[in-house]
């Protein structure tokens, strides 16, 4: 991305979100975070080639690997997090069943991410080695999280030690947590592919990760990695889940592929939750802004941040 062009996307990113790229004050009980995040990714190391209509050209991990640098640089506290689907698409996937994928997630400093339904399509011993590729890594960036709350991990042991129902992480002036849901696996994952592993409603899952995070861990924010899907037919998605989990400040989406342009911003019992999800294959990459004082959301946004040349 050339240096015009990149100022020019920061500037827009910045004035959709609402928020100052600096903290309006100083004081311990302020902050400022921005959330930096993908979902469906589904093995896309390159960009898109010839023959994909308006996605040709467009991704590719190293272009995000740039923005994502740049971004950081400019915005100071931030979190990286994806909404899982890492896996599957691309004969990348085909030839390194995801060790990739992690591997390059961790270089770019990802902090965490969830696991969807594609992340089981190799079984949950391939899951486990695909982790245990990135954990092998003589790499600075310290290990990111793999985060879900309403899976059942109590037959698969070797996944269930990796995996963490939530995550707190705290910053000049706002304490963040992060919790994770994922969709059923009746009708998208074979019964053979999540042996060990099943799966709880994610609201009732949800309920009690949130206020734990809310009156004892005492975050600022709450954010949710949901692997459910922006609209579904059935009970459960990203629309519906603010209504049934109150305190939630923002939803990063994945699952249905759903390209949005800014956060869909839905009210619930404590406020307000902003929904957002970027397509998939990493195409975009997902911006989201809060600004917090003593405990409360004070302005937020988001954008979607096309990765380019």
């Amino acid at each position: 991305m050339e240096r015009r062009d990149f100022i020019a996307t920061l500037g827009a990113a910045a004035a959709a979100s609402a928020v100052p790229l600096r903290a309006a004050s100083a004081a311990p009980a302020s902050g400022r975070i921005t959330l930096l995040h993908t979902n469906d990714t589904h093995s896309h190391i390159e960009p898109f080639g010839p023959g994909n209509g308006t996605l040709t050209g467009r991704g590719g991990v190293a272009r995000r690997a740039t923005l994502i640098k740049q971004l950081r640089a400019a915005t100071g506290a931030s979190l990286l997090l994806d909404a899982g689907d890492t896996f599957q698409g691309t004969p990348y996937f085909n030839l390194y069943k995801g060790r990739l994928d992690y591997r390059l997630m961790r270089m770019m400093g990802y902090d965490a991410t969830t696991l969807g339904n594609h992340d089981f399509d190799n079984g949950v011993d391939m899951l486990v080695a695909a982790m245990e590729s990135m954990e092998a890594m003589n790499h600075p960036n310290a290990p990111f999280a793999f985060i879900n709350c309403n899976f059942d991990f109590k037959g698969a042991p070797h996944l269930a030690k990796r995996m963490r129902p939530y995550m707190v992480r705290e910053f000049p002036g706002v304490k963040v947590g992060i919790t994770g849901v994922g969709v059923a696996f009746a009708g998208l994952v074979s019964p053979q592919n999540h042996v060990g592993v099943g799966w709880r409603d994610p609201y009732e899952s949800l309920r009690p990760v949130v206020k734990h995070l809310r009156e004892t861990e005492k975050v600022d924010l709450v954010v949710v990695l949901s692997h459910l899907g922006y609209q579904m037919d059935g009970a459960y998605d990203d629309l519906r889940l603010p209504a049934h989990v109150p305190g939630v400040d923002a939803v990063i989406g994945g699952h249905t592929h759903t390209f949005l342009d800014v956060p869909t911003r839905l009210p619930q019992a404590l406020g307000e939750t902003l929904v957002f999800q970027v397509g998939f294959g990493g195409v975009n990459l997902g911006r989201m802004d809060f600004a917090v004082t003593r405990g409360e959301v004070r302005a937020s946004g988001g954008t979607s941040m096309p990765v380019e040349s």
